[in-house]
C-alpha cells in the first residue's frame, strides 16, 4: 500500500509539472544521494539473494526500503515537489524518485508479476517510448557500486534515530509536531556529533525547531538529583540529620560525580567532617527544567519546551493551513487550483492571518485572504483550534 501511495504522489506532481525523465538535474542533494545509495545496495542484495533462490530476504528488504522511501524521503522532500520553481533541486527530486520507483518495480517483477506489469504500463511506458513493452522484457537493474555510500547511509540512520527520539520527547511533553520550538539538543560522543553535522538542517526540519545544538556534555540536558536515604542516615547522624540532608542536597558536581561512581565523599558541618557513603543516597538522573529528554545508549536528545508568543503564532498558522487544506480537499478542488480564502474568528486567529499572510497564502494557494463573510457559493468550515474559534470559506479563483 505504501508503494502505491508513493507512486500516486509522484504521478500527481509529475503530471502537473509535465516532468519527463530527460529533465535531469546537474546536482543532487545529500538526501537524494542517500536514497540512491540505499537503492543500489538493495539491488546488490536482492540480486545475490535471488541468485540463491531466496525470495523471503529480498521481499523483507524491499518492504523496509519502501518504508524509508515513504516515511523519510518523500516526507522530507514534499516541499521540493510543491514549490512553483522548476529549478535543479526539483528536477533532482523527480529524477531520484522516478529512478527508485522504476528500479523497485523491476526488482519486484519476479515476485509480483501482474502488479508490476500494471505499474510498468502506468509509470514507465508513457514517458519512455523506447522502453520494452513489458517489465518482464526489460534488463535486470545494474548495481552501481560508485553510488553506494555506506558512510552516508550510516549517518542518515543516525539522523533518523535522533529524529525519532526528538519526536518522542515532543510527545512526552504534549507538544504537537506542528508547533515550532526554539531548540533541540543532541548530547553524544564527538564522533556521533561529527556524523550529524552535515544533516543538521534535515533534523531541524523534521523536529520543527529553529536550531539544533550539538554537544558532548550530557549535563546540557540532564542532572543528577540526590535523595538521602533517611533510614541509613538517621541512625548514623541522629539530631544532625536535617543539616546533613541539606549538606547532601548542596553537594557540588564533582562530589555528586564521585557518588555516582560509587565512591564516598566528605563535607564539613559545624567544624566536623561528615562522610557520605554511596549506599546512603539514591541518585536519580532527571531532565533539566524546560527540556523534555529521551535517551538511547550513547545518545541524548532534548527538546526545549518553552513556547514564546512568536512560536505560538507560527504554530497556530500551521494549524490554520491544515484546516484550509482539509477544506480544499473536501471541496474537491484540484491540487493546483488557486483560491480566495475568507476568514473570521477569535482575535488571536485573525491576528495570525494578518501577520502570517504570506505563509498561509503560499501554502494554500490562496490568491487573496479576506477578513469578511464568505459568499453564498463558498465552501465553509468551522473549527475549534485549542479553544480558538475559526470560520473559513473557500472559493475557486477565476
Amino acid at each position: 500500500m505504501s508503494l502505491f501511495n508513493v507512486y500516486n504522489f509522484f504521478a500527481i506532481y509529475a503530471n502537473l509539472d509535465k516532468w519527463t525523465p530527460d529533465q535531469k538535474a546537474e546536482t543532487i542533494s545529500e538526501l537524494d544521494r542517500w536514497l540512491l545509495s540505499k537503492l543500489y545496495k538493495l539491488v546488490k542484495d536482492t540480486t545475490a539473494s535471488l541468485d540463491e533462490y531466496d525470495v523471503y530476504a529480498p521481499a523483507k528488504n524491499i518492504e523496509r526500503f519502501v518504508d524509508s522511501l515513504s516515511k523519510w524521503y518523500v516526507r522530507r522532500s514534499r516541499r521540493r515537489f510543491w514549490k512553483n520553481e522548476q529549478d535543479d533541486d526539483k528536477k533532482a527530486a523527480y529524477s531520484t524518485l522516478y529512478t527508485c520507483l522504476k528500479t523497485l518495480n523491476t526488482l519486484l517483477a519476479p515476485i509480483l508479476p501482474f502488479v508490476t506489469e500494471v505499474f510498468w504500463q502506468k509509470l514507465v511506458r508513457p514517458v519512455e517510448t523506447d522502453a520494452p513493452v513489458s517489465v518482464h522484457l526489460t534488463e535486470w537493474p545494474e548495481v552501481k557500486e560508485n553510488m553506494i555510500d555506506l558512510e552516508l547511509m550510516d549517518n542518515m540512520d543516525l539522523a533518523l534515530q535522533v529524529s525519532s527520539l526528538g519526536r518522542s520527547a515532543r510527545s512526552r511533553s504534549g507538544i504537537k509536531l506542528r508547533q515550532p520550538l526554539q531548540e533541540a539538543v543532541v548530547a553524544a560522543s564527538d564522533e556521533t556529533l561529527r556524523k550529524l553535522e552535515s544533516l543538521r538542517t534535515l533534523v531541524e526540519e523534521e523536529l520543527n525547531v529553529k536550531s539544533l545544538r550539538l554537544t558532548s556534555e550530557a549535563g546540557s540536558l540532564q542532572e543528577y538529583r540526590l535523595r538521602p536515604v533517611l533510614s541509613h542516615l538517621g541512625r548514623k547522624h541522629g539530631r544532625m540529620l536535617p543539616n546533613v540532608v541539606d549538606g547532601i542536597v548542596s553537594l557540588d558536581g564533582e562530589k555528586v560525580g564521585l557518588l555516582v561512581d560509587g565512591k564516598p565523599v566528605e563535607f564539613e558541618l559545624d567544624g566536623k567532617k561528615i562522610e557520605i557513603l554511596p549506599e546512603e543516597v539514591d541518585v536519580e538522573l532527571v531532565s533539566l527544567e524546560g527540556y523534555s529528554v529521551m535517551e538511547e545508549p550513547g545518545l541524548l536528545v532534548g527538546i526545549k519546551t518553552e513556547t514564546t508568543g512568536d512560536l505560538v503564532r507560527e504554530g497556530l498558522a500551521r494549524d490554520i493551513v491544515r484546516r484550509i487544506q482539509a477544506l480544499r480537499k473536501e471541496a474537491d478542488f484540484e491540487i493546483d487550483d488557486l483560491i480566495e480564502t475568507y476568514y473570521s474568528g477569535d482575535e488571536e486567529v485573525e491576528e495570525v492571518f494578518e501577520i502570517e499572510a504570506d505563509y498561509i497564502s503560499s501554502e494554500t494557494l490562496s490568491k487573496t485572504l479576506r477578513k469578511e463573510e464568505p459568499p453564498a457559493n463558498a465552501f465553509v468550515g468551522e473549527y475549534d483550534i485549542d479553544g480558538l474559534r475559526l470560520r473559513i470559506g473557500l472559493v475557486r479563483s477565476s
